[in-house]
C-alpha cells in the first residue's frame, strides 16, 4: 500500500475560500475606518494598525464597535 502526500481537493478549495473570505473582511474594515469620521485625531490609524495586525479580530472589533458607534450618534440626532 503506497502513502499518498497530495492533500485532497476538498482541503485546497476550503483553505482557497477561508483566505478569500479573511481577505475580504480584512478590506472591508480598512475601507470602513478610512471612510468613517473619527473623532479623536489617531483614532484612524490605531483601528488600522489593529485591523492590519490582528485581521479576523480587530476587523470583527471594528464592525462590532462601529455599529454601537452608528446607533448613538442616530440617537442623538
Amino acid at each position: 500500500m503506497e502513502f499518498d502526500a497530495t492533500i485532497p481537493l476538498g482541503y485546497d478549495i476550503a483553505y482557497a475560500l477561508i483566505v478569500a473570505l479573511w481577505a475580504i473582511l480584512t478590506g472591508a474594515a480598512l475601507v470602513s475606518v478610512l471612510r468613517t469620521h473619527h473623532d479623536r485625531s489617531g483614532s484612524k490609524f490605531w483601528w488600522s494598525a489593529l485591523v492590519i495586525a490582528l485581521p479576523v479580530l480587530g476587523a470583527s472589533a471594528w464592525f462590532l464597535s462601529s455599529d454601537r458607534r452608528r446607533d448613538t450618534e442616530r440617537d442623538r440626532a
